[in-house]
């Protein structure tokens, strides 16, 4: 579920629309804090500014691994108890896997897991799931995992969190030691996107955030290591007692698609799609849209050829689709991974829904409950998702388990 949270009092101009909000936003100049309320429709044309590099911070001073490279400190659970986490309401038939985390982490109220995405490395399957940092630790930022989903492999289901970074320092923090070169990166996190050796980062206000998965840093670790974040004096790295970083090398600030909720390629390998997260009741008087944004071979978002969709759906009263957590396009039609409906199935207020382009409505099926963003396997035709509550978070979970990471059989979907 998206943050949708009073901050402050209510403004003098009357409490706004909530939406998905990151706890900050940050370019390579600025510290840039996100306001709390959406203040109306969209009303810049879309488009995609140039590419800003902000790779100079870690061109020198640092050695940089591979995925292959990563120790995974952390082991997950297969079989099937994913099944029985609160809300996880698939029929039988099209469940094909899935995945449980540790004790620690899928009952842990200070990060919570919210995009997916995979590849491929040396014949080994990876996914990568982001989180956000919150509570008495928001000030950690987001990170990214980095799970072995092949059976044969000899790390099979093991995992390691990385934390990622960034390259603005902020003038003051609270709970933590900053030194130089980089700092947290404070964003929601909401989706991810695999493309050619990089990862697009959904940032709220923003647009996206590219990393390069080639160039994961080293760091120390230790007892004293967990206050300290960037490079001291020294030339010693430190990211609160993470192993590891991996530092965004740019990022593309996009006009008129905000809030930037969620991303992920298409299944011909030509679009990056994003999705706009609105609540159908506190935001019922705005219409959320999809957009697809061109991307060549090199990985480079194109400023042409930009598609806008507006998803129905009559689940809501004004007929669109609200809730938007995750998406998911191939030809004319779009995948949405919607949460808070009106009505129960099965015990979750999700749904998995089916748009093809002009058509009137949705085909919406059954979908776990906190279901975040998707993630299209075409080796096998699995559609990946993920649940984000922990045990007594305030939501309907209440004490109950509710994370896990799941596959569906897509052509039952399509």
């Amino acid at each position: 579920m998206k943050i949708n949270q009073l901050v402050g009092i209510a403004m003098t101009m009357g409490l706004l629309s909530c939406q998905k909000i990151d706890l900050s936003e940050s370019n390579s100049s600025q510290e840039l804090q996100e306001p709390a309320f959406a203040t109306s429709a969209l009303a810049d044309a879309v488009s995609v500014n140039s590419y800003v590099n902000t790779s100079s911070y870690v061109q020198t001073g640092f050695s940089f691994l591979n995925p292959t490279q990563v120790n995974k400190n952390r082991q997950a659970i297969g079989g099937s108890s994913y099944t029985q986490v609160y809300g996880f309401n698939v029929p039988e038939e099209n469940r094909v896997r899935g995945i449980r985390w540790n004790t620690d982490d899928e009952t842990t109220a200070i990060w919570r897991p919210q995009g997916i995405t995979g590849f491929s490395r040396n014949g080994v399957r990876y996914l990568l799931i982001t989180w956000y940092a919150r509570n008495e630790a928001e000030y950690k930022g987001a990170r990214i995992t980095l799970i072995d989903i092949s059976p044969s492999s000899s790390t099979y289901l093991t995992y390691r969190h990385i934390l990622l970074v960034q390259p603005t320092i902020p003038p003051s923090v609270s709970g933590y030691t900053q030194y130089g070169s980089y700092a947290p990166l404070k964003v929601h996190a909401g989706g991810v996107a695999y493309f050619n050796g990089k990862l697009y980062v959904a940032s709220t206000s923003l647009g996206l955030r590219v990393f390069d998965l080639d160039k994961i840093i080293e760091v120390k670790t230790g007892e004293t290591t967990s206050t300290k974040c960037g490079k001291d004096a020294q030339g010693n790295s430190y990211a609160f007692n993470y192993r590891y970083i991996l530092p965004q090398i740019g990022y593309y600030k996009i006009n008129g698609a905000n809030p930037f909720s969620t991303v992920q390629v298409n299944a011909e390998g030509t679009q990056l799609w994003t999705g706009q997260y609105y609540a159908g009741s506190a935001d019922a008087a705005i219409v959320p849209k999809i957009f697809g944004f061109p991307i060549d071979a090199n990985g480079t978002l194109l400023n042409t050829g930009i598609q806008t969709v507006v998803p129905k759906n009559s689940l809501f009263d004004d007929d669109h689709a609200h809730g938007i957590q995750g998406v998911f396009r191939k030809g004319n039609r779009t995948w949405l991974s919607c949460t808070g409906s009106p009505s129960n199935s099965y015990g979750s207020n999700a749904r998995l829904a089916r748009y093809t382009d002009g058509d009137s409505n949705t085909v919406r099926y059954r979908w776990p409950y906190g279901a975040e963003s998707l993630y299209y396997e075409s080796q096998y035709d699995y559609l990946w998702s993920l649940t984000e509550y922990e045990p007594n978070s305030g939501a309907a979970n209440g004490s109950q388990v509710n994370r896990c990471i799941f596959a569906v059989d897509f052509s039952k979907y399509d």
